[in-house]
């Protein structure tokens, strides 16, 4: 009986181990490569898209990075975060903007609203990087949760500062402001 505990209990352990997440503070973001769909381009009213990899985030500037499946529930939870961060009126091109938008977690029948949507907030928001997944490769290699959102913010050098799946509250708003003053601070003084 006290053997088959250890092998349970060493069951245990490794299954918790390997459902660990692909993203963690302090880490870096494993890379991904989006081959089709890609980022939306916006060239005068016309909107194309290019393949786009994690790898292209560039270093030297912080990046906040949403990642979300393509319902409208992911839009009401980052709307309070995305006013917040219009009325903080931060300097263009102070910290990277990059959503990663899950197409393949789209309602049946929906992908084409989607991307029409995409392609308006890129007219929109001509700086932000928006990226269609039409695979779900970003979900599978960060380990996120299906139908959720993710927020994540890296630092100047690419680690992950700030990271949080659902929903967010005031105070999560509070903390990503406050981190991502800090960290645009941190890249004026050097």
């Amino acid at each position: 009986m006290l053997n088959l505990k250890k092998v349970l209990l060493g069951l245990t352990l490794i299954t918790g181990a390997c459902s660990s997440y692909a993203v963690e503070m302090g880490g870096t973001l494993p890379d991904v490569s989006i081959p089709t769909k890609g980022e939306l381009l916006l060239n005068k009213s016309k909107v194309t898209y290019k393949n786009w990899s994690s790898s292209s985030i560039q270093r030297g500037s912080p990046a906040l990075i949403f990642h979300m499946a393509a319902r409208m529930s992911s839009d009401k939870i980052i709307a309070p975060l995305r006013e917040r961060l219009e009325k903080e009126d931060f300097t263009p091109g102070s910290f990277q903007s990059i959503s990663v938008v899950n197409i393949d977690d789209a309602l049946w029948g929906t992908s084409g609203l989607v991307s029409s949507e995409m392609e308006k907030n890129k007219r929109a928001h001509p700086e932000a990087i928006l990226v269609a997944d039409d695979g779900g490769r970003g979900l599978k290699a960060w380990q996120l949760k299906k139908g959720d959102v993710a927020v994540m913010l890296l630092d100047a050098k690419g680690e992950i500062r700030y990271l949080k799946e659902g929903s967010l509250s005031s105070d999560d708003i509070n903390t990503i402001i406050g981190l991502l003053n800090t960290e645009i601070a941190r890249v004026a003084s050097n």
